[in-house]
């Protein structure tokens, strides 16, 4: 999979994923050195961001396939995010995770951009230009970490987020022993991600949706136990049942075998509607 990270938010979240060998990583920002980095010049504000957009074909070369566009809204870079993924879209495949920031520690001005940001993105997704949007944000996933310190906030906050993403992604590409992972239906591009405490059943989505249409849980359980709890099979079936009590979700899961002594769990959660 190919990782594209935008302006500063965008580019920390992308080295996260490069420490994992799936990911080709791209970043893309003001004053960026390094392999696969490209240096934007610094611009005034997110209007010529946008008009002096570059030519990025040389710089990903013969990038294709599943793609993730990592960015961060409020940032004024964030403007050229669509002139960007313009130039890869007959070759890619897109997503978008977008992190949302803490609001109420922006400028008006920065809150405005965010704003249009955020509803454009959401609507490019909704139409089908691209895959889907993962919605993130960050108050949201620093109130399921707890107490975060100051130093090395974003960190602990982006490996958070990308151990979740990265660990999804290796679900979705293996076999599992029981239920299966389905694919949104329709227009139900708008997502987020959470855990899931299945000895509780208990989630905690990184972006609280407006209307879940499509809920899909995976269960990690240690191939010991898979092997020898007898209850767990009811178990899983009960909440599922539970789950599905609300006709207007659609429910799916899927059990996937761990070499670990506890077990885990994460949630994927969709939705057609643009989220206000």
């Amino acid at each position: 999979m190919n990782i594209i990270g935008l302006g500063k938010a965008g580019c920390a979240i992308a080295e996260k994923f490069g420490e994992h060998p799936q990911y080709k990583i791209f970043q893309i920002d003001v004053d960026k050195q390094g392999t696969r980095c490209y240096n934007v010049k610094r611009r005034k504000g997110p209007e010529e961001y946008e008009a002096n957009t570059p030519s990025l074909k040389k710089f990903f070369g013969n990038i294709q396939g599943a793609t993730t566009f990592v960015i961060g809204g409020s940032g004024d870079i964030s403007a050229m995010s669509l002139r960007i993924m313009e130039q890869i879209k007959d070759k890619c495949d897109i997503s978008i995770l977008y992190i949302a920031p803490d609001k109420s520690l922006l400028s008006e001005k920065r809150k405005m951009h965010e704003k249009v940001t955020y509803n454009v993105l959401q609507n490019y997704a909704r139409s089908g230009a691209i895959e889907r949007i993962y919605l993130i944000s960050n108050p949201q996933v620093e109130s399921i970490l707890g107490e975060v310190p100051i130093m090395g906030y974003f960190d602990k906050l982006n490996d958070f987020i990308v151990s979740t993403m990265h660990m999804i992604n290796v679900f979705r590409n293996a076999d599992p022993v029981m239920g299966g992972l389905r694919t949104p239906v329709g227009s139900r591009r708008i997502s987020t991600v959470g855990i899931y405490d299945m000895e509780k059943d208990e989630e905690k989505l990184f972006f609280s949706l407006d209307t879940k249409r499509e809920t899909c849980y995976i269960y990690c359980v240690g191939e010991k136990r898979l092997r020898e709890d007898g209850g767990l099979h009811k178990n899983i079936v009960t909440q599922m049942k539970g789950k599905t009590n609300d006709e207007t979700v659609d429910v799916s899961f899927g059990v996937f075998p761990t070499n670990y002594n506890n077990d885990y769990g994460y949630v994927l959660a969709h939705s057609p509607n643009i989220q206000s």
